[in-house]
């Protein structure tokens, strides 16, 4: 027996509820790490902390929607014809367009995340993430077409109409494809940089590469079942639409608190925070030419900085990296 759109937003509601509790510990956590676990005498990281807040009231707002609906359908209107599933099919209804609105902007606020997570580790190179960044426009543009179908479309008109459908699918698909390639881009980069680095560092990048490769994983999958879903016209398309708008956090903030608390580090051991995004060498040319003796430490950043430059960086411009990047290096921090 085919699940109803009731049904469906019962199962969704529970799920998202789950979801968002998981949510708000880690988000607690999240900001623990960012605000008392950084390094003393770093600056707070604001871009993080800002973007780990702004997704939290998103995902707050977003579940608060989904309760008044619930409770406009199941209880305001459970006696209107068509009972609670005929609410639910009132897409030019305020709380349907008021909740599609976050949940899109949402999922704009994760792309870009992962783009800047992208441009950072290829060293600022915006050749890199051109075509993302098309993507994600054309994630914005198509989540403005959903918005404004939703509100021109013929009353009692089924989610999976041709006029909503080809706006539905375009956007799925056009988040999708950003962040795999993306997760592609960043993992690569970083093994790429492994293996440049581990001959003389003795310890290895490969537990951050599978970190991010794990979470993009995630919500990849997420959005692909979602997609089968919607193409299929199962309305259990809205228990993992409503899902996404937790996991969409939850994918943000595990890398931060993995990596900051030291459960992922190089080597795979844990270490000090301040750390984590750095490895020692004792090749003295590595860092600051044949002159230099002594253990330095060298950042991921500065790997790409001296890939780019064809030369390795120096002692100074190490420190002035740490400096610069506040409470842990650019991958650790995106």
């Amino acid at each position: 027996m085919a699940i109803t759109a009731e049904e469906s937003k019962l199962i969704s509601i529970f799920i998202q509820t789950l979801l968002y509790g998981a949510y708000s510990v880690l988000f607690i956590i999240t900001c623990w790490v960012l605000v008392a676990k950084r390094p003393h005498g770093h600056p707070i990281n604001m871009t993080m902390f800002s973007i780990a807040l702004i997704m939290f009231t998103l995902a707050t707002m977003h579940i608060a929607v989904n309760y008044t609906r619930i409770i406009k359908a199941f209880v305001i209107f459970k006696d209107e014809p068509g009972g609670p599933g005929a609410f639910f099919n009132q897409l030019s209804e305020f709380t349907q367009i008021f909740g599609s609105t976050i949940y899109i902007a949402q999922t704009l606020v994760g792309d870009s995340v992962v783009l800047l997570r992208a441009y950072l580790v290829w060293g600022k190179r915006f050749y890199v993430i051109a075509f993302p960044t098309l993507l994600l426009f054309g994630s914005t543009v198509t989540g403005g077409g959903i918005l404004y179908s939703f509100a021109k479309v013929e009353p009692q008109a089924e989610i999976f109409v041709v006029e909503l459908s080809q706006w539905i699918v375009s956007f799925f698909s056009m988040t999708l494809a950003t962040n795999i390639i993306c997760t592609a881009l960043v993992a690569y980069r970083i093994w790429y940089i492994n293996i440049r680095s581990v001959s003389f560092s003795g310890k290895s990048l490969r537990p951050i590469m599978l970190l991010v490769i794990e979470s993009g994983a995630i919500y990849s999958a997420t959005l692909t079942s979602l997609l089968i879903l919607y193409k299929t016209q199962s309305w259990f398309q809205y228990v993992l639409l409503d899902a996404i708008s937790a996991i969409v956090g939850l994918v943000f903030s595990m890398i931060i608190v993995r990596i900051g608390l030291g459960l992922t580090s190089v080597s795979g051991e844990s270490g000090d925070f301040g750390k984590v995004s750095t490895f020692r060498t004792t090749d003295p040319t590595v860092l600051c030419g044949s002159k230099a003796t002594g253990i330095g430490e060298k950042t991921i950043e500065e790997f790409v900085a001296s890939d780019r430059s064809g030369s390795p960086t120096n002692t100074g411009s190490y420190a002035d990296s740490r400096s610069r990047n506040g409470s842990f290096g650019k991958l650790s921090a995106v």
